[in-house]
């Protein structure tokens, strides 16, 4: 009864899908776990990517912040961004789309969708290790 109603939801499209799902289960749970092994894999990229960036904007947070003692987050994400958009593009291949539903190449553009690569971004992340900066506005002449 249960399968007669979900065949009447899916209509006319769904119907044949349901009952070649129903009928070959191997095949349907081979795609799945093809599907499932990208996105772990996309996932694991983008985790590596995160500590890459990590990385690199502490690195280069403490040398701008040493030369420059009162820059801003905007400061330094102008500062940060050309490196760390040319070092990404290395760090891995493809990532999760921004809904998790396929891959997506490896760009600073599809990175920074699921990253939030921002100038609060690269405040926080900074805060986390120690590292305090200037507010925005609190000094224009730094950026």
């Amino acid at each position: 009864m249960f399968l007669a109603f979900l065949k009447s939801l899916l209509g006319n499209l769904g119907r044949p899908v349901l009952d070649f799902m129903l009928n070959n289960p191997s095949l349907v749970t081979a795609i799945l776990a093809v599907w499932l092994s990208v996105f772990v894999a996309g996932r694991l990229q983008l985790w590596l990517i995160e500590r890459k960036s990590v990385a690199l904007i502490v690195e280069m947070g403490r040398e701008l912040v040493a030369s420059k003692p009162h820059i801003t987050a905007r400061g330094l994400y102008k500062r940060i961004y050309p490196r760390w958009s040319e070092a990404v593009q290395g760090w891995a291949w493809f990532v999760p789309h921004r809904l998790d539903l396929w891959p997506v190449p490896v760009r600073p553009d599809t990175v920074q969708q699921k990253l939030s690569f921002s100038p609060e971004w690269i405040a926080k992340v900074l805060r986390q290790h120690g590292i305090r900066l200037e507010e925005d506005g609190s000094n224009a002449k730094a950026d």
